[in-house]
Protein backbone atom coordinates (compact mmCIF):
# COMPACT_ATOMS: atom_id res chain seq x y z
CA UNK A 1 0.00 0.00 0.00
CA UNK A 2 1.28 3.68 -0.65
CA UNK A 3 -0.11 6.81 0.17
CA UNK A 4 -0.69 9.58 -2.24
CA UNK A 5 -1.99 12.91 -3.86
CA UNK A 6 -4.45 12.62 -6.27
CA UNK A 7 -6.92 15.29 -8.06
CA UNK A 8 -10.77 15.34 -7.72
CA UNK A 9 -13.20 18.05 -9.47
CA UNK A 10 -13.36 20.47 -6.58
CA UNK A 11 -16.11 22.91 -8.45
CA UNK A 12 -18.90 20.84 -9.88
CA UNK A 13 -21.27 23.54 -11.52
CA UNK A 14 -24.79 24.01 -10.22
CA UNK A 15 -27.99 23.80 -12.00
CA UNK A 16 -27.87 25.30 -15.08
CA UNK A 17 -24.72 26.08 -14.99
CA UNK A 18 -22.70 24.85 -18.05
CA UNK A 19 -20.49 21.78 -18.08
CA UNK A 20 -16.47 22.13 -16.93
CA UNK A 21 -14.13 21.82 -19.96
CA UNK A 22 -10.29 20.35 -19.36
CA UNK A 23 -7.88 21.53 -22.44
CA UNK A 24 -4.85 18.67 -22.46
CA UNK A 25 -2.87 20.81 -24.40
CA UNK A 26 -3.39 24.05 -22.58
CA UNK A 27 -5.03 23.00 -19.06
CA UNK A 28 -4.59 27.02 -17.87
CA UNK A 29 -7.66 27.22 -20.02
CA UNK A 30 -9.53 24.67 -18.47
CA UNK A 31 -12.89 25.37 -16.36
CA UNK A 32 -12.44 22.39 -14.19
CA UNK A 33 -10.45 22.32 -11.21
CA UNK A 34 -8.86 19.90 -9.10
CA UNK A 35 -6.86 21.09 -6.28
CA UNK A 36 -5.67 20.96 -3.59
CA UNK A 37 -5.33 17.15 -3.87
CA UNK A 38 -6.44 14.54 -1.61
CA UNK A 39 -4.43 12.15 0.41
CA UNK A 40 -5.38 8.81 -0.49
CA UNK A 41 -4.48 5.25 0.20
CA UNK A 42 -3.71 3.23 -2.91
CA UNK A 43 -3.97 -0.76 -2.53
CA UNK A 44 -1.35 -2.85 -4.26
CA UNK A 45 -3.65 -5.64 -5.60
CA UNK A 46 -1.15 -7.74 -7.30
CA UNK A 47 -2.19 -11.10 -6.10
CA UNK A 48 -5.92 -10.58 -4.85
CA UNK A 49 -7.06 -10.85 -8.43
CA UNK A 50 -9.16 -8.39 -9.15
CA UNK A 51 -11.74 -8.86 -11.97
CA UNK A 52 -13.67 -7.09 -14.67
CA UNK A 53 -16.81 -8.93 -13.16
CA UNK A 54 -16.30 -7.94 -9.45
CA UNK A 55 -14.28 -4.47 -9.55
CA UNK A 56 -14.59 -3.87 -12.92
CA UNK A 57 -10.52 -4.01 -14.14
CA UNK A 58 -8.55 -7.34 -14.53
CA UNK A 59 -4.25 -7.65 -15.12
CA UNK A 60 -3.79 -9.78 -18.03
CA UNK A 61 -0.36 -11.57 -18.96
CA UNK A 62 0.78 -10.84 -22.46
CA UNK A 63 3.75 -10.41 -24.39
CA UNK A 64 3.51 -8.38 -27.77
CA UNK A 65 5.43 -9.53 -31.02
CA UNK A 66 5.81 -5.78 -31.73
CA UNK A 67 9.51 -5.47 -31.11
CA UNK A 68 9.62 -1.79 -30.22
CA UNK A 69 6.36 -0.99 -28.40
CA UNK A 70 7.68 2.72 -28.41
CA UNK A 71 7.47 2.50 -32.27
CA UNK A 72 3.11 2.63 -32.05
CA UNK A 73 1.29 5.30 -33.08
CA UNK A 74 4.21 6.27 -35.83
CA UNK A 75 4.33 2.95 -37.36
CA UNK A 76 0.95 1.58 -39.30
CA UNK A 77 2.34 -2.23 -39.71
CA UNK A 78 3.20 -2.20 -35.98
CA UNK A 79 0.23 -0.62 -35.25
CA UNK A 80 -2.07 -3.33 -37.03
CA UNK A 81 -0.08 -6.10 -35.04
CA UNK A 82 -0.76 -4.51 -31.90
CA UNK A 83 -4.43 -3.65 -32.86
CA UNK A 84 -4.75 -7.44 -33.55
CA UNK A 85 -3.53 -8.75 -30.49
CA UNK A 86 -5.75 -6.75 -28.14
CA UNK A 87 -8.44 -7.69 -30.18
CA UNK A 88 -7.65 -11.02 -29.44
CA UNK A 89 -6.89 -10.60 -26.23
CA UNK A 90 -10.17 -9.10 -25.03
CA UNK A 91 -11.70 -11.45 -26.66
CA UNK A 92 -9.93 -14.49 -24.80
CA UNK A 93 -10.57 -12.11 -21.57
CA UNK A 94 -13.94 -11.07 -21.76
CA UNK A 95 -15.16 -14.26 -24.30
CA UNK A 96 -17.19 -11.24 -26.12
CA UNK A 97 -18.60 -12.41 -29.21
CA UNK A 98 -17.03 -9.54 -30.97
CA UNK A 99 -14.61 -6.83 -30.77
CA UNK A 100 -13.53 -3.79 -32.61
CA UNK A 101 -11.24 -1.31 -32.06
CA UNK A 102 -11.78 2.31 -31.33
CA UNK A 103 -8.73 4.00 -33.07
CA UNK A 104 -5.27 3.23 -32.65
CA UNK A 105 -2.42 2.74 -29.75
CA UNK A 106 -1.85 5.72 -28.09
CA UNK A 107 1.51 6.44 -26.44
CA UNK A 108 1.90 8.61 -23.35
CA UNK A 109 4.49 10.18 -21.49
CA UNK A 110 5.24 12.14 -17.93
CA UNK A 111 5.77 15.71 -18.65
CA UNK A 112 9.06 15.57 -17.88
CA UNK A 113 9.70 13.62 -21.38
CA UNK A 114 9.81 17.15 -23.14
CA UNK A 115 11.26 15.63 -26.43
CA UNK A 116 8.96 12.62 -27.05
CA UNK A 117 5.95 14.74 -26.01
CA UNK A 118 6.87 17.38 -28.79
CA UNK A 119 5.88 15.27 -31.44
CA UNK A 120 2.37 13.98 -29.91
CA UNK A 121 -0.60 15.40 -29.12
CA UNK A 122 -2.74 15.04 -25.88
CA UNK A 123 -0.25 12.36 -25.00
CA UNK A 124 0.56 13.48 -21.08
CA UNK A 125 -0.91 11.50 -18.26
CA UNK A 126 -4.35 12.60 -17.36
CA UNK A 127 -3.93 13.79 -13.69
CA UNK A 128 -7.29 14.28 -12.19
CA UNK A 129 -9.52 10.93 -11.35
CA UNK A 130 -11.73 10.60 -14.75
CA UNK A 131 -13.71 8.30 -16.74
CA UNK A 132 -12.94 7.78 -20.02
CA UNK A 133 -16.84 8.62 -21.65
CA UNK A 134 -20.32 10.01 -20.00
CA UNK A 135 -23.35 7.87 -20.86
CA UNK A 136 -23.93 10.48 -23.79
CA UNK A 137 -20.54 10.18 -25.19
CA UNK A 138 -20.32 6.04 -24.73
CA UNK A 139 -23.05 5.50 -26.99
CA UNK A 140 -22.15 8.26 -29.39
CA UNK A 141 -19.07 6.59 -29.75
CA UNK A 142 -20.27 2.99 -30.28
CA UNK A 143 -23.13 3.89 -32.40
CA UNK A 144 -20.42 6.02 -34.36
CA UNK A 145 -18.26 2.92 -35.27
CA UNK A 146 -21.33 0.94 -35.61
CA UNK A 147 -22.30 3.01 -38.24
CA UNK A 148 -18.57 2.62 -40.15
CA UNK A 149 -18.97 -1.04 -40.12
CA UNK A 150 -20.75 -3.34 -42.44
CA UNK A 151 -23.79 -5.13 -40.38
CA UNK A 152 -22.83 -4.09 -37.31
CA UNK A 153 -26.01 -2.85 -35.02
CA UNK A 154 -26.03 -2.25 -31.74
CA UNK A 155 -29.70 -3.31 -31.55
CA UNK A 156 -28.79 -7.15 -32.15
CA UNK A 157 -26.67 -6.84 -29.33
CA UNK A 158 -27.96 -7.41 -25.48
CA UNK A 159 -24.85 -6.14 -24.25
CA UNK A 160 -21.73 -3.94 -25.55
CA UNK A 161 -19.05 -2.45 -23.48
CA UNK A 162 -16.21 -0.12 -23.96
CA UNK A 163 -12.93 -0.99 -22.53
CA UNK A 164 -9.59 0.43 -22.13
CA UNK A 165 -6.18 -1.51 -22.56
CA UNK A 166 -3.50 -0.12 -20.81
CA UNK A 167 0.26 -0.79 -20.80
CA UNK A 168 3.46 0.02 -19.79
CA UNK A 169 6.32 0.59 -22.17
CA UNK A 170 9.02 1.09 -19.84
CA UNK A 171 10.11 -1.25 -17.17
CA UNK A 172 9.83 -0.56 -13.50
CA UNK A 173 9.50 1.26 -11.25
CA UNK A 174 7.38 4.21 -12.20
CA UNK A 175 7.22 7.56 -11.41
CA UNK A 176 3.60 8.20 -12.41
CA UNK A 177 1.66 4.50 -12.24
CA UNK A 178 -1.72 4.25 -12.84
CA UNK A 179 -4.33 4.00 -10.12
CA UNK A 180 -8.00 2.49 -10.87
CA UNK A 181 -10.74 2.70 -8.12
CA UNK A 182 -13.31 -0.14 -7.80
CA UNK A 183 -16.17 0.49 -9.53
CA UNK A 184 -18.15 -0.80 -6.67
CA UNK A 185 -17.12 1.89 -4.82
CA UNK A 186 -18.05 4.75 -7.14
CA UNK A 187 -21.87 5.62 -6.69
CA UNK A 188 -23.55 8.06 -9.83
CA UNK A 189 -23.65 11.10 -7.67
CA UNK A 190 -19.63 11.33 -7.75
CA UNK A 191 -19.56 12.19 -11.44
CA UNK A 192 -19.14 15.10 -13.31
CA UNK A 193 -19.21 15.57 -16.73
CA UNK A 194 -16.48 17.49 -18.37
CA UNK A 195 -16.05 18.16 -21.98
CA UNK A 196 -12.30 17.46 -22.51
CA UNK A 197 -10.71 20.02 -25.57
CA UNK A 198 -7.98 18.25 -26.93
CA UNK A 199 -6.30 17.92 -30.65
CA UNK A 200 -5.64 14.30 -32.49
CA UNK A 201 -3.30 14.03 -35.01
CA UNK A 202 -4.74 13.00 -38.25
CA UNK A 203 -7.85 14.71 -37.18
CA UNK A 204 -7.14 18.11 -35.62
CA UNK A 205 -9.55 19.60 -33.00
CA UNK A 206 -11.73 17.62 -31.16
CA UNK A 207 -13.98 17.75 -28.20
CA UNK A 208 -15.66 14.71 -26.52
CA UNK A 209 -17.18 14.20 -23.08
CA UNK A 210 -15.93 12.89 -20.17
CA UNK A 211 -16.32 12.12 -16.38
CA UNK A 212 -14.82 14.14 -13.76
CA UNK A 213 -15.09 12.70 -10.26
CA UNK A 214 -16.08 14.18 -6.74
CA UNK A 215 -14.11 13.00 -3.80
CA UNK A 216 -15.81 10.01 -1.52
CA UNK A 217 -13.75 8.68 1.63
CA UNK A 218 -16.03 5.47 0.08
CA UNK A 219 -13.57 5.34 -2.86
CA UNK A 220 -11.10 2.33 -3.09
CA UNK A 221 -7.92 2.96 -4.54
CA UNK A 222 -6.16 0.06 -6.06
CA UNK A 223 -2.83 -0.21 -8.03
CA UNK A 224 -0.68 -2.90 -9.35
CA UNK A 225 3.16 -2.09 -8.37
CA UNK A 226 5.63 -2.58 -10.60
CA UNK A 227 3.52 -3.48 -13.84
CA UNK A 228 6.08 -4.64 -16.98
CA UNK A 229 5.58 -4.63 -20.63
CA UNK A 230 4.23 -7.93 -20.40
CA UNK A 231 1.14 -7.22 -18.79
CA UNK A 232 -2.17 -5.45 -19.55
CA UNK A 233 -4.18 -3.81 -17.17
CA UNK A 234 -7.71 -4.13 -18.88
CA UNK A 235 -10.51 -1.52 -17.60
CA UNK A 236 -14.28 -1.04 -18.23
CA UNK A 237 -14.69 2.37 -19.38
CA UNK A 238 -18.97 1.74 -20.11
CA UNK A 239 -21.14 -1.03 -19.72
CA UNK A 240 -24.39 -0.98 -20.93
CA UNK A 241 -25.49 -3.62 -18.57
CA UNK A 242 -26.66 -1.63 -15.50
CA UNK A 243 -25.99 -5.47 -13.17
CA UNK A 244 -22.08 -5.05 -14.13
CA UNK A 245 -19.47 -2.23 -13.48
CA UNK A 246 -20.43 0.62 -14.84
CA UNK A 247 -17.09 2.15 -15.15
CA UNK A 248 -13.63 2.42 -13.68
CA UNK A 249 -12.54 5.85 -12.41
CA UNK A 250 -9.09 6.07 -13.18
CA UNK A 251 -5.73 8.69 -12.93
CA UNK A 252 -1.64 8.65 -12.90
CA UNK A 253 -0.34 9.47 -9.49
CA UNK A 254 3.36 10.37 -8.26
CA UNK A 255 4.58 7.28 -6.68
CA UNK A 256 6.43 8.56 -3.48
CA UNK A 257 8.83 5.35 -3.02
CA UNK A 258 10.29 6.09 -6.88
CA UNK A 259 13.63 6.45 -6.57
CA UNK A 260 14.81 10.07 -7.57
CA UNK A 261 16.06 10.02 -11.10
CA UNK A 262 14.34 7.37 -12.32
CA UNK A 263 13.27 8.36 -16.36
CA UNK A 264 9.54 8.61 -16.64
CA UNK A 265 6.93 6.41 -17.35
CA UNK A 266 5.87 5.58 -21.07
CA UNK A 267 2.49 3.63 -21.64
CA UNK A 268 0.62 2.85 -24.34
CA UNK A 269 -3.56 2.07 -24.32
CA UNK A 270 -5.89 0.89 -27.00
CA UNK A 271 -9.88 1.54 -26.67
CA UNK A 272 -12.15 -1.30 -28.02
CA UNK A 273 -15.94 -1.93 -28.40
CA UNK A 274 -16.92 -5.71 -26.90
CA UNK A 275 -20.21 -6.87 -28.09
CA UNK A 276 -22.47 -9.61 -26.92
CA UNK A 277 -25.96 -11.38 -28.07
Amino acid sequence: MVRATIHYVTNPPGPGEPMLTYVTEDEARSTMCVEPGVDVEISDVRGANPTLRREGFQLVDHTSAVPDLEALEGDADLDRVYGREMRSLLRDVTGAEAVYLLGGPKRRYGESATAKLEHLSNAKPARYVHGDVTETSALRQATGLASMVPRLHLREYDRWVLYNMWRPITPPPHDHPLAVCDARTIAPRHRVPVLAITEIRGFGHFEFETNGHVADPHHRWCWFRDMTPDEVLVFTTFDSDPTRPHQVAHTAFTDPGCPPGTPTRASVELRALALWT
